[in-house]
């Protein structure tokens, strides 16, 4: 290969011993056109300081899982090919490859032979490259996949979905609505779409998956049995699939529970909502989520911060959250009230997000800001800008009006402290 082109190995001390053991020159490992990296971070800083970085074969990291790795430097450089290296290649771990848009699995030897040979790749092969490439690109641009977590229960997450769905298709998009919570989701009992199927029927005939037209939503639902959820998991990420293939807009609803299924999700989403409620344990389960993510490689720049059933009387503000995030934007969603529960239990979520509820009001604020980035996102484009482009611009001018209340507030108390004195006097 020419010192031009730019490799990347992450591998720990014990790969690296590995692949000399098997015939790879020990002197490679510090040529020019190599990058060699045995932590996750060094590897995600080295593939973002090179543009022209045109492949990433990962073996292992110091503390991060290979997978997961492999996964995030995929979403850091869209155009770089990643392989993944001495890794079993289990129906889970295809899986995981397909919903990461990976670009192989690579056994040792193949690795070895990839790094002597300091050439070019021949031109069948890289015809191959881009066919397979020019295939995810199709892939990702069929439906835009936005997925609702929370890192505990209980925080809104089925009625934000369902609102999130709705609001698209009042804008003329054809919607699928997932319910991942294969235990105990329950979309499909507040009325939330137009047409259903459930999971396990879908799993024997991917037919049954509903057509609808624009401006109605198809939902998924979860099993009617809640034993079939660790059976029906690997066909949760078909179904998916197949929406992506046939709907401009996909909403999938998640459980409670972190999962390696979930965690497939947040890879493959265009964008990602995590919703905070007004508890404090809420708040620390965000914070635990997304050190998580950050020790599994899990990149996190398609995530939202959202701060659920915001008010007057509330005890927590989008700035009170965003600094026990250490500063991460987090937008605000407006308590509905009583309206929400009582229409959602005579299963009329249409009926609610039409009734222009101060709930639906700010989800719909919240797709406006997200849709716009649909085609962008699916074509892999740099991820950043969902919570830069309006949550930040929130937060800011949300601090400058606490700080004017603040200086208010210290203004008044200096008066106080004037009048005493005065008053003593008389």
């Amino acid at each position: 290969m020419s010192a031009m082109v730019r490799k990347l190995l992450c591998a720990d001390a014990e790969q690296q011993v590995a692949l000399t053991s098997r015939g790879l020159d020990p002197t490679l490992l510090e040529a020019p056109w190599l990058t060699v990296c045995s932590r996750a971070r060094a590897a995600r800083e080295a593939i973002a300081a090179s543009p022209a970085m045109e492949e990433a074969i990962v073996l292992s990291s110091e503390e991060v899982e290979g997978i997961n790795l492999a996964a995030a430097l995929k979403v850091d450089a869209p155009a770089c090919r990643v392989y993944l290296a001495a890794c079993e290649e289990t129906g889970s771990v295809r899986s995981r490859l397909a919903a990461a848009h990976l670009d192989g699995v690579l056994s040792l030897d193949e690795v070895v032979r990839r790094l002597s040979a300091e050439i070019v790749p021949d031109t069948a092969a890289i015809a191959a490259d881009d066919a397979s490439g020019r295939g995810r690109e199709e892939e990702r641009a069929g439906g835009f996949l936005l997925t609702v977590v929370s890192g505990s229960g209980g925080a809104g997450k089925s009625t934000v979905a369902a609102m999130l769905a709705h609001g698209a298709a009042r804008r003329g998009l054809r919607c699928a609505l997932v319910d991942a919570d294969l235990q105990f989701g329950d979309l499909g009992e507040i009325g939330a779409a137009d047409a259903h199927v459930s999971l396990d029927a879908l799993a024997e005939d991917s037919a049954l998956l509903p057509e609808v037209s624009a401006g109605e939503v198809a939902l998924i639902e979860a099993p009617g049995r809640p034993e079939l959820a660790e059976v029906l998991a690997e066909s949760l990420d078909r179904a998916v699939q197949e929406a992506l293939g046939r709907f401009d807009f996909v909403v999938v609803d998640t459980g409670g529970s972190w999962n390696e299924q979930q965690v497939r999700l947040l890879e493959r989403s265009a964008a990602v909502v995590f919703l905070i409620d007004q508890r404090a344990s809420s708040v620390r389960a965000c914070r635990r989520a997304l050190d998580l993510c950050l020790r599994c490689g899990v990149a996190t720049s398609s995530f939202v911060l959202v701060l659920n059933r915001c008010g007057r009387h509330a005890p927590f503000t989008s700035i009170d959250v965003s600094s026990a995030l250490q500063g991460a934007p987090v937008i605000e969603l407006a308590d509905g009230g009583r309206e929400v529960e009582e229409l959602l239990g005579a299963a009329s979520a249409p009926a609610l997000f039409a009734s222009g509820n101060d709930l639906c009001a700010s989800v719909d604020r919240l797709l406006g800001e997200l849709l716009p980035r649909g085609t962008a996102l699916c074509q892999g484009v740099a991820q950043e800008g969902v919570i830069a482009r309006w949550g930040l611009k929130g937060a800011r001018a949300r601090e400058k009006k606490h700080m004017r209340r603040a200086s208010r507030r210290r203004s008044r108390a200096q008066c106080d402290e004037i009048r005493v004195p005065l008053g003593e006097g008389r």
